[in-house]
């Protein structure tokens, strides 16, 4: 119980400092919606294509890809926080703490989970006001913030890892674009049948597609859009690698000190 009390403390910390802090706050609720603006008005032709898939609303299709980018966004400004903490030696005085230490992870990633609730449900509803259209239901809705939720901690983790392995905020900063590599290699805007054939094989083995084709499934209520029980699987198989390998980075850390 002490440590599912201190997992919630950190957790909230990491939420509340995520909401006083404008440049972690910002993109993360921003950009994703700009892309999406930009995506939907500039590439709404697509849905013409032949093997496109019969959907009620393009919006509503694109819509998981700017979920999935605001798991990224999530995940990453999770590791921001974690190494400017160990930068101005907050981190240090919670090693002093007399708790768990995989507690200071899993407090860190805890905050993740509940903001990327919000996020996800913020998205939602911004994109329902502009005519998206969600065939799925309030069952595909909930769903899909759970199964964002899940990824947002993978990506969460990996930031974590890097984070607690280098104690560097600025290499933590300049992983952004190529953080973003996996969202531009999963058919996150398009489907993986119509992607260039590079992309499409490189696609396969990302396991942000299936998040991304699952998120798309539980939205349009249509299994054929996505399979949600490949989604969850890959969102929960790569969070809880990625725990794993920030909780071995905080062992490796403790080890220098």
């Amino acid at each position: 119980m002490r440590e599912a009390r201190v997992v919630g403390a950190l957790g909230r910390r990491a939420l509340s400092v995520q909401f006083r802090r404008a440049q972690l706050l910002m993109p993360t609720f921003v950009l994703p919606l700009v892309l999406l603006a930009v995506i939907a008005s500039g590439t709404s032709a697509g849905q013409g294509l032949r093997g496109f898939p019969d959907v009620e609303s393009y919006l509503a299709f694109v819509v998981p890809g700017t979920i999935v980018q605001g798991t990224i966004l999530a995940g990453l400004t999770a590791g921001i926080a974690m190494a400017s903490d160990i930068e101005f030696g907050f981190f240090d005085r919670l090693l002093a703490a007399p708790v768990h230490r995989t507690s200071l992870v899993i407090g860190r990633l805890f905050g993740t989970f509940a903001l990327s609730l919000l996020q996800t449900t913020f998205f939602l509803l911004v994109a329902l006001l502009f005519g998206a259209a969600y065939p799925g239901g309030v069952v595909g809705a909930v769903g899909t913030v759970a199964l964002a939720s899940i990824a947002a901690v993978a990506m969460g983790g990996v930031s974590a890892a890097i984070a607690l392995r280098t104690g560097s905020l600025s290499l933590l900063q300049s992983l952004f674009p190529f953080m973003f590599v996996m969202l531009f290699t999963a058919p996150a805007f398009f489907p993986q049948d119509l992607l260039v054939p590079v992309l499409r094989d490189i696609s396969v083995y990302n396991p942000l597609t299936y998040v991304v084709e699952g998120v798309r499934g539980l939205l349009g209520g249509d299994s054929d859009l996505g399979d949600p029980l490949a989604g969850f699987a890959a969102a929960l198989g790569l969070a809880v690698a990625t725990t794993a390998l920030a909780t071995f980075a905080l062992k490796e850390r403790l080890r220098r000190l």
